[in-house]
């Protein structure tokens, strides 16, 4: 006959395991209070950029390039040390994930990483800038988020990006993109997906528009 120690001991066991095996990764959700740059505030909802706004006339096929610039993160919940360390670390992983996913795309003759001694100021061709802020960076408790689920312990995150118009010296787009993960392990790894999946999607959503489809939920 099994002890009641030993039916706890199991139960654990199974709970673990079986959170083991469901879905990692972050959801999108919607963005919390999306800041206006230069008039424009995103708004408009889309499947995969999150919230969107985009000035008349903008048309993403007639740039050449795009640099990356590493957002800072103006979350005030990061306070002491630890916290700046985490957020300086996840910040530089969305700005090399976002190269990537962008370079991925093929819409763009050179795809910047600011920061690593590529870019010049002035290409002489079609050039945006892509900036931007974390306004959200919350590591949650893994501890809640594998035994209490729910939503317990949730780690979120919240990028606000910005497309500027080098030669105009503008902002001609601007993003706001959400996403809490609520499965998973470390909070890094959780972040890391995030950031991962925010940059593939910001890609799908710059092809769409390449082919003329406007931002859609």
């Amino acid at each position: 006959m099994t002890s009641p120690k030993a039916a706890i001991r199991v139960g654990l066991v199974l709970a673990f395991v079986l959170t083991g095996c469901m879905e990692h990764g972050a959801i999108k959700t919607g963005a919390d209070n999306p800041l206006t740059v230069e008039g424009l505030t995103p708004s408009v909802k889309d499947k995969h950029a999150g919230l969107v706004a985009i000035t008349p006339g903008f048309e993403i096929t007639k740039y050449k390039v795009i640099a990356v610039e590493k957002f800072p993160v103006t979350d005030t919940a990061v306070k002491d040390s630890e916290d700046r360390q985490f957020a300086d670390k996840m910040s530089g992983i969305l700005q090399v994930e976002l190269v990537r996913r962008l370079r991925d795309s093929k819409l763009f003759e050179q795809v910047v990483n600011v920061g690593d001694g590529q870019y010049a100021a002035s290409t002489g061709q079609p050039t945006l800038r892509l900036q931007g802020v974390v306004t959200r960076l919350g590591r949650g408790d893994r501890a809640l988020r594998m035994w209490v689920g729910g939503g317990a312990g949730a780690a979120r995150t919240q990028a606000e990006m910005r497309f500027v118009d080098v030669q105009a010296g503008k902002v001609v787009m601007a993003t706001a993109d959400r996403r809490i993960a609520k499965i998973g392990g470390g909070s890094s790894d959780l972040m890391g997906e995030a950031y991962d999946d925010m940059a593939r999607d910001l890609g799908r959503f710059l092809m769409r528009l390449s082919r003329g489809e406007a931002p859609q939920d």
